[in-house]
């Protein structure tokens, strides 16, 4: 047996030595190629790292919105849907009615009342009829009746026209008055020179009883004539001083009426515009109770809710309304905190969504617009608010045009350091060196 071994140990040794004998003999232009072979590899290696990118990348959330994004109907009240105005997909404008929930008014009742309100609400004066009398407008209707009260007492006072008939036969009785007291005044001016006259009649009559030409009884009947003159003069003078004293009375009764007219007008004026605003306040308070409006214009799409009759929660989501108008699209990022410091605005954002898989649909390439100054927190960590914007728009690395879906969700890779291999393998031992030092 161990004659055996000895045997195959002195074999392995032989060959051994013939395995060297080749080696010592191997031809120079193989080890040439080799060493040329193996340096040539380690070149091609080197370029490749300094010319291939690894990009660093922080991952995070995103949420696809828009520029103006959806308006979400919610419920403020809890009860069946009364009404439904709408279909799915429907295109609605600002202020439209959508649905109502069930309450004791009626809506058409409620929006007769509030168009006949916003017709005359900066000129009630205008009005010259009615509304309707009978009408169901549930938390609006005590309200309203003031309103209807005070409304017929303002047409009642503009139609009898008391106040203003009034006025104008005042008027004209001045008018005839002042006429009246022109023509006495003329009168006296009559009576006037009627009394120079007799005056001076009287005088020639005095000098020539004196010389005996006139006899007494002619004196005193010029005497008589001249003194009935002073008394016809003295009753004109009386007479124009009651005609004034008249026509100032009227003028005063004329203002005193006219204030009467302007106050009573102007108080049911008041009044009207005080029970208008009142009852337009109502009236919006009956609408954020129980009428889903859309705040703007687009296209209504339903949610949980798409019948009459089913019954709806406070607070719930009832009906989404997508703009219409051009929306840029934007992408909100939750960014933790880790890392965030590398984060820059114009750094380059591949975004995959969860709805269409990147290896089928491809990617979606964005840039960072802006970054929160302060971190927000969600959940139990804290983050940041990334704003990225979509160059693009849902064109992806693959040519697909993805359809916009509001609140779609997805994956963001923000590239932070576009590095090479040859870069990434060095930064190490730049470190190593950097802290030596």
């Amino acid at each position: 047996m161990k004659e055996a071994e000895k045997k195959k140990v002195d074999e392995i040794e032989l060959r051994s030595e013939d395995f060297q004998e080749v080696l010592s003999d191997m031809p120079p232009w193989i080890l040439r190629w080799g060493i040329t072979t193996v340096a040539t590899i380690v070149v091609i290696l080197i370029i490749g790292s300094s010319i291939f990118k690894y990009p660093d990348t922080i991952t995070s959330t995103i949420t696809l919105t828009s520029s103006k994004p959806a308006a979400n109907i919610v419920a403020k009240s809890s009860g069946k849907l009364q009404e439904l105005y709408v279909e799915d997909n429907q295109t609605v404008q600002t202020g439209d009615y959508l649905a109502v929930i069930e309450n004791p008014a009626n809506t058409a009742d409620i929006q007769y009342l509030k168009k006949f309100l916003q017709t005359y609400k900066s000129c009630p004066d205008s009005i010259d009829s009615l509304p309707m009398k009978e009408m169901n407008l549930g938390s609006c209707q005590s309200l309203y009746s003031s309103y209807y009260l005070t409304l017929s007492q303002y047409i009642q006072f503009k139609q009898i026209g008391y106040y203003q008939d009034k006025i104008d036969m005042m008027k004209n009785r001045i008018v005839r008055n002042e006429k009246h007291y022109q023509d006495v005044l003329r009168q006296k001016e009559l009576v006037k020179k009627q009394l120079a006259l007799t005056y001076k009649q009287y005088q020639r009559d005095s000098i020539l009883h004196q010389k005996g030409a006139v006899s007494g009884k002619d004196l005193e009947t010029t005497n008589n004539l001249y003194i009935g003159g002073q008394l016809s003069m003295e009753n004109m003078l009386s007479t124009l001083e009651n005609l004034s004293m008249q026509l100032a009375q009227m003028k005063e009764e004329l203002l005193d009426t006219e204030y009467q007219y302007i106050d009573k007008e102007s108080t049911l004026i008041t009044q009207l515009k005080s029970l208008t605003i009142q009852l337009l306040t109502e009236i919006q308070a009956w609408e954020i109770n129980y009428v889903l409006i859309t705040p703007i214009p687009g296209k209504v799409t339903f949610t949980n809710y798409w019948i009459e009759n089913q019954n709806i929660l406070s607070g719930d989501i009832a009906f989404s309304v997508i703009p219409s108008s051009n929306n840029k699209l934007i992408g909100k990022a939750l960014l933790p905190t880790e890392r965030s410091g590398k984060v820059k605005v114009g750094q380059k954002v591949n975004i995959k969504f969860s709805n269409y898989p990147d290896n089928e649909f491809g990617i979606v390439r964005g840039i960072v617009r802006n970054i929160s100054l302060i971190s927000v927190k969600v959940e139990t960590k804290n983050h940041y608010v990334v704003e990225v914007e979509l160059p693009e728009g849902l064109t992806t690395t693959y040519g697909k045009k993805l359809p916009f879906v509001s609140e779609m969700e997805g994956q963001a890779d923000i590239i932070t350091d576009d590095l090479s291999l040859l870069e990434r393998i060095l930064l190490p031992i730049k470190k190593i060196l950097t802290e030596s030092l």
